[in-house]
């Protein structure tokens, strides 16, 4: 409660007309509501608040602290489980570059429930809008949000995910993304800055400078054995080809380029992909920066890691119920899901429970229950 109390201070979120439902009330209701409501809703926020402490607040109260109240303090929150929580599960070996996993995940809604959002029409089902956040897996799986778009411009992922990265690249980062953040100047823009990046090749075009390795058995009659499910054809250094819409220095930016086939365990066959990456060919030719060819692979497949995460936020954690329909209240809530997830993630390291997401959150809502209950209570007290 103490880091609690501090962080009230330091935004100000209880101004005296605030002090029967001070900030530190409410983080603690969401809180213990992600973790015991499916979805949670103003009401129910008003109902385990007079449960819990014996006192009346209307359920307005709520919705007026989730559209007033400095996001900034539940993000205060955040920053630092991470600093406490990051150690204690680090992989423990010290990389060279920060692995940042990133992609965006959306909630659509009807365009009636809310002004904020992007706009978009589904498909002849009337006028739709996108709450679009940007979220980045760092190497330990930790979670950090890092943008919520409101330009109708990001309804691109490629403007929305590429700007976003350009905003928050510093050097020694290696950023894993899909094909659709593939414009070259965003490409082009984080190398610059002393940052790596790993992505599929979409539709960009490229002029091979080297033929670095070739494999000269065809994949297509090899069974996929135990060790591997993932076979390397061929890969070349390349560039851009630069004749359109030309950027200065553009091949100055060497790519490697990893031709591919992995194995489609449904239709049993070899489905081919291509891989580019900005880091830096080896003298030996037979690296990217530090990393195998066959590295550089196994980096990708991680991205998979964060469409997990999305599913644990989407089905545990009530990312697509709308409990404020103000724009501060979504970032607040979905920090509060950020700060759930992390615990979650924190809680099944603790414990090692093996039975999933549901089992690990069945367990820690009993905790969360029970500390938010004690802490709502000492708090009442000390503000009656």
């Amino acid at each position: 409660m103490s880091l609690l109390d501090k962080l009230a201070i330091e935004y100000s979120v209880n101004a005296k007309n605030h002090v029967k439902l001070p900030g530190q009330a409410v983080f603690l209701c969401l809180l213990n509501g992600l973790f015991n409501h499916p979805e949670l809703t103003q009401r129910m926020l008003e109902e385990q608040y007079e449960r819990l402490t014996g006192q009346s607040c209307d359920h307005s109260s709520f919705g007026k602290r989730l559209s007033t109240m400095d996001s900034d303090y539940i993000y205060g929150i955040l920053s630092h489980l991470h600093k406490v929580i990051g150690p204690s599960i680090t992989k423990g070996d010290i990389q060279a570059l920060k692995l940042r996993i990133v992609d965006a995940t959306v909630v659509t809604l009807s365009a009636k429930l809310l002004d904020f959002g992007i706009k978009a029409n589904h498909g002849g089902k009337g006028l739709k809008t996108q709450i679009k956040s940007i979220i980045e897996l760092s190497d330990e799986g930790l979670p950090s949000l890092l943008h919520i778009c409101k330009d109708q411009a990001e309804f691109s992922d490629s403007v929305a995910i590429g700007e976003t990265i350009k905003a928050n690249t510093k050097a020694n980062d290696l950023w894993i993304f899909d094909k659709g953040c593939y414009a070259r100047h965003v490409l082009f823009s984080v190398h610059k800055k002393g940052s790596f990046w790993i992505t599929t090749h979409n539709t960009q075009s490229l002029t091979s400078i080297d033929t670095l390795y070739e494999c000269k058995s065809d994949l297509r009659q090899i069974e996929p054995n135990t060790g591997s499910d993932l076979k390397i054809h061929h890969v070349e250094l390349a560039v851009f080809s630069n004749k359109r819409d030309r950027i200065d220095g553009l091949d100055s930016m060497k790519l490697i380029v990893i031709h591919a086939h992995r194995w489609d365990m449904r239709n049993k066959c070899w489905t081919p992909f291509v891989l580019m990456t900005n880091l830096p060919l080896s003298n030996c030719k037979k690296k990217a920066g530090t990393y195998s060819f066959e590295e550089i692979a196994e980096l990708y497949r991680r991205r998979w890691e964060i469409e997990t995460f999305f599913k644990l936020l989407k089905q545990h954690l009530s990312y697509e119920h709308v409990t404020s329909r103000s724009e501060n209240g979504i970032r607040i809530m979905i920090l509060m899901s950020m700060i759930a997830a992390l615990l979650m993630i924190w809680y099944k390291q603790q414990t090692q429970i093996k039975n999933g997401w549901k089992a690990v959150k069945f367990w820690l809502a009993d905790d969360v229950r029970a500390w938010t209950s004690r802490s709502l209570r000492a708090m009442i007290t000390c503000f009656t």
